[in-house]
């Protein structure tokens, strides 16, 4: 009897926390609103937070919002002798131009971009590029997601696979990144062609400009350089120019790295 009693106890907690994954209560008087906020691919948002209040006698306002997602407000009808509803709030991606270009800015006509949110979590954002094969060696340290405010690298998560003659490389931002990143996304990838010394010049002095930036998002600065090493560092090198401080450290540390494991 004991064991059945607890059995019932689990079975009860449980589907507690299984609706609250699903739906979050709001109450209002006598009144209750079960809400489930979702994505434009109907993934549940995580993070997402909801406002619930009486704007009439025969209506109620869920307003519903996330980080990275425009807010919905939606109207509900009040219904004789009814005091607990659900609905569902679907909640859509903040607007941005995107852009598939190559290390040396160049547009990538050949390539082509998709946002639909498929197969990402609510709390990321998706971009799913596909690129020409003879364009790129695939290498998630040779792709990246910019930023048009900070210039700083986004990138979060990355897969790739090969369908007939595209790569298809998965790439994901937080919603957080989305929301700061200004109103313009780039996809970068480090095709085959030669880094141009503008370019490249270029990055060092987004690098610069990023570490003289205290308000810059945390691990910005780390990223970017990381980005230019592992990409552009023999070019980086040839340049007749001084290289950012942050940069010579990272240079420094990787070269004693490398001596250490070769001991």
């Amino acid at each position: 009897m004991r064991s059945i009693k607890y059995r019932v106890l689990i079975i009860v907690i449980l589907t507690f926390v299984a609706s609250g994954v699903f739906a979050i209560p709001y109450q209002v008087g006598d009144y209750k609103l079960d809400v489930t906020v979702r994505n434009s691919a109907m993934n549940l948002i995580p993070d997402s937070k909801v406002s619930f209040y009486r704007y009439d006698q025969s209506s109620f306002i869920a307003e519903a919002r996330a980080t990275g997602y425009r807010s919905v407000s939606k109207r509900i009808e009040i219904k004789p002798n009814q005091f607990i509803y659900k609905t569902e709030v679907v909640l859509p991606d903040l607007e941005r131009k995107l852009y598939i270009i190559d290390h040396n800015r160049k547009v990538l006509a050949a390539a082509y971009l998709r946002t639909d949110q498929f197969g990402f979590p609510g709390n990321e954002y998706g971009l799913t590029a596909y690129i020409p094969v003879e364009m790129w060696d695939a290498d998630a340290k040779s792709v990246e997601v910019f930023d048009s405010f900070w210039g700083a690298p986004l990138k979060k998560t990355c897969l790739f696979e090969q369908i007939e003659g595209f790569h298809k490389v998965s790439l994901s931002i937080t919603r957080k990144a989305l929301k700061w990143s200004g109103s313009k996304i780039y996809v970068v990838f480090r095709t085959k062609d030669l880094p141009a010394a503008p370019a490249v010049a270029g990055y060092l002095k987004q690098l610069e400009q990023l570490s003289a930036n205290t308000d810059c998002p945390p691990g910005s600065e780390e990223a970017l350089t990381s980005y230019i090493y592992e990409n552009f560092a023999n070019d980086a090198a040839a340049l007749d120019t001084e290289l950012p401080a942050v940069y010579q450290r990272y240079h420094a540390a990787r070269a004693r790295f490398s001596e250490l494991h070769r001991e």
